[in-house]
């Protein structure tokens, strides 16, 4: 029976990696890195601000392509390799890593219009410049509503997703107003392959949703609208 293989790419803080493995055995047989050409290292910094840390979007969108055609290109030294045998594709990211869209699910960032704007870019998850709305979300739900804090440790994060967009409504309204909707990368890349064009079907994952943006079954999904 022929050797069957799958893909997988991560999508790290610093470079795009990508492997190409025979499911059969685990066997890698062609693997490749992108590095992010954008900022430091891959890493869009502020002088006047050390906590903050973006990423430029277009390097995700490169990184995959340039990751995978050099895996595929490595692959093909393997005598039982061929691309019609590829049978997945499966993507890793960092997080929380939140990304405002436009209503093509397009990051506002690839916008020239935003290009240059820090806050439309995607937020790095060590971007810690929503210290003071992570403690705001903390000190209102211990107040109102323990239950959100319960799965989470007690302490919403000033790396994750209610605090990075409540942070950027307050620095950048017009990059808030701008936004059709805000996607974590972890769902962003699944959505860009899949060549979805609306942001409201993209498919989010409960890992991302769940402590993150305090999404629970046990609630009926996100946290109330009068929180």
């Amino acid at each position: 029976m022929p050797a069957s293989f799958t893909i997988g790419v991560d999508f790290g803080t610093n470079s795009a990696r990508a492997v190409v493995v025979d499911v059969a055995d685990g066997r890698a047989v062609g693997t490749s890195v992108f590095n992010y050409p954008s900022g430091d290292q891959g890493v869009l910094l502020d002088d006047r601000d050390p906590h903050l840390a973006r990423q430029n979007p277009a390097d995700y969108l490169e990184g995959l392509r340039a990751a995978v055609a050099g895996a595929l290109a490595g692959a093909e030294a393997d005598p039982d390799f061929s691309r019609d045998r590829v049978i997945g594709l499966g993507s890793d990211t960092t997080g929380s890593t939140p990304i405002p869209v436009d209503a093509h699910a397009r990051p506002l960032a690839l916008d020239p219009a935003f290009r240059d704007r820090l806050a439309a870019h995607a937020w790095l998850w060590k971007d810690h410049t929503s210290a003071a709305e992570a403690e705001a979300i903390t000190a209102a739900a211990r107040a109102h509503a323990p239950e959100y804090l319960a799965p989470i440790g007690g302490t919403y994060s000033s790396e994750w997703w209610w605090s990075k967009i409540w942070r950027c409504l307050k620095t950048a309204p017009d990059v808030f107003d701008a936004a059709a909707s805000w996607v974590e990368l972890a769902d962003y890349m699944p959505a860009a392959l899949a060549g979805v064009s609306d942001p409201r079907d993209i498919v989010r994952c409960v890992c991302a949703a769940g402590h993150k943006a305090m999404y629970s079954e046990r609630w009926g999904g996100l946290p109330s609208k009068a929180f």
